[in-house]
C-alpha cells in the first residue's frame, strides 16, 4: 500500500502547484465546454477522498462539512471562492494525504462500509477506496490540465 500513498503525494503536489501558481480569477474561471473550474476540481477530489475513506469507514472527516456540500459529486463550480479558501485547500490537500497514511497504518479505517462507485467499481474495503481514490484524483488532474489550454 505504501506505493499508493507515494502516488497520492505526487498527485496532490501537482494540485497544490496549480493552486499556488494561478491567481484566484484564473482558479475560478470556467472554460467554455466545462461546468467547473480548477479550484472546484481540487476541492472535489479532497471531498471525495474524505467521503470514500473516512465517511465510509465511520470515522470523522478531516474537513469542514460545508465543503462537502459545496464540492461533492453533482455540484458545479461557483464563483464565491476566497483567497483564504485557496490557502485552506492547499493546507488540507497536504495534511489529509499525510493523515490518511497514518490512519490507514493505525487501522483506524478498517470498519469500512462497502460501496459501488459511479464507475461501477466496488469498494469492498479501505484498500479499494485508497486505490480508487488515486484513479479519481488523476482523472480530475487530467481535467485541470485540459482546462489550462483554454485559460485566458
Amino acid at each position: 500500500m505504501e506505493k499508493y500513498f507515494e502516488d497520492l503525494t505526487v498527485i496532490r503536489q501537482h494540485l497544490i502547484d496549480y493552486l499556488e501558481t494561478f491567481e484566484l480569477n484564473q482558479l475560478i474561471f470556467i472554460p467554455m465546454g466545462y461546468r467547473n473550474h480548477i479550484f472546484w476540481n481540487c476541492a472535489h477530489v479532497l471531498v471525495t477522498q474524505q467521503l470514500m475513506t473516512y465517511y465510509l469507514a465511520n470515522v470523522p472527516m478531516l474537513i469542514d462539512h460545508d465543503w462537502v456540500a459545496r464540492f461533492k459529486k453533482g455540484t458545479f463550480g461557483e464563483q464565491n471562492v476566497t483567497e483564504d479558501e485557496v490557502k485552506q485547500l492547499i493546507e488540507w490537500l497536504g495534511s489529509t494525504a499525510v493523515q490518511l497514511r497514518k490512519d490507514y497504518f493505525a487501522e483506524r479505517l478498517s470498519n469500512f462500509n462497502a460501496y459501488e462507485t459511479s464507475f461501477g467499481i466496488p469498494l469492498n474495503g479501505i484498500q479499494d477506496a485508497i486505490r480508487f481514490n488515486n484513479l479519481h484524483e488523476s482523472l480530475h488532474l487530467g481535467y485541470i490540465m485540459a482546462m489550462l489550454k483554454n485559460m485566458p
